[in-house]
């Protein structure tokens, strides 16, 4: 079928949001999926909008497909279009008194099992009408190009285009398995010096937990590495080695001691989300509330003698 010419201002909205998320996603199935639509439907729709803005919106590249530059302009505006009609929905929903729609939340595992899943109940309590949806991921999630609503994080995203607050501090600390320690006492740091540690495998994202590790111990010797802070946990009580946690892991509850109590790592907690969406009545609710019962809860953690 021949593409029509149409006036850009005749372009229907359905046009523009297979732009959008063949733009945010880089190739033309997840967009597909978004839209409900089958993929050659996406691929019309994105000719349509190309003939008619007279330019190339797209090139492929072994990432996918990306935006040219005449691509990433054309994006920039009609993403401008989207945040009208999310202000629009604002209004609506202010002027009747809701707090309806999906937020969408990314974070990693531990963060998202042991602090996000145990605030749902009470987000949910307070507002009925939203529904939650939790990503946990080992990636890094970008939330500039909407992969999700709201990203909990140890590392303050770059403030392009979002809203960082911190949370909280969260303490973390050294702990064995009571099988692993053999009745050892461990007083001082230095009697850690010859054990064997657990920890998070070497990437970007990760590199910090190492700078952590070395707050207790100098050049620590690691043998087993993992993403996901449940397999060091559980590795840890099989008796593999020390492990460090944070306090909301609860490692006490799965049979863990505590090694040098008096001594911690304090690393922040950051909450982000869109300039744009932050306004959006729904999306507020759920970052403000969040935000305030993840502090709690850490707060409760925190120890005595910090």
């Amino acid at each position: 079928m021949a593409t029509k010419h149409l006036p850009l201002d005749q372009l229907g909205w359905d046009h523009l949001r297979a732009l959008l998320e063949v733009a945010r996603g880089g190739a033309l199935a997840p967009a597909a999926r978004k839209l409900g639509v089958d993929q050659s439907t996406i691929s019309r729709r994105l000719a349509q909008v190309e003939y008619s803005s007279g330019g190339t919106l797209f090139r492929r590249d072994r990432k996918g497909i990306v935006l040219t530059p005449f691509g990433r302009e054309v994006f920039t505006r009609v993403e401008k279009m989207e945040t009208a009609l999310h202000e629009i929905q604002g209004l609506t929903a202010d002027r009747y008194g809701q707090n309806a729609g999906t937020v969408s939340i990314a974070t990693m595992e531990g963060v998202g099992a042991m602090l996000i899943s145990r605030a749902v109940r009470k987000l949910h309590e307070r507002f009925t009408a939203i529904e939650i949806q939790l990503a946990t991921t080992s990636n890094y999630v970008d939330i500039a190009r909407r992969e999700s609503d709201i990203f909990v994080s140890f590392f303050e995203p770059p403030p392009k285009s979002l809203h960082t607050q911190k949370v909280a501090d969260v303490h973390f600390h050294l702990y064995a398995s009571a099988s692993y320690l053999a009745g050892r006492e461990i007083a001082r740091p230095e009697d850690l010096a010859q054990d064997f540690f657990i920890g998070y495998i070497d990437d970007p994202i990760y590199l910090p937990s190492a700078r952590w590790l070395e707050e207790f111990v100098d050049a620590p010797r690691i043998g087993f590495r993992a993403t996901s802070m449940f397999s060091q946990l559980f590795a840890a009580q099989e008796g593999l080695g020390v492990v460090l946690l944070p306090s909301y892991a609860e490692a006490e509850s799965f049979g863990l001691i505590r090694l040098l109590p008096d001594r911690s790592a304090r690393v922040p907690l950051f909450i982000s989300v869109q300039y744009d969406l932050q306004y959006l009545p729904h999306i507020r609710a759920v970052f403000d509330l969040l935000a305030q019962l993840m502090a709690e809860k850490l707060a409760a953690q925190q120890p005595a003698t910090a």
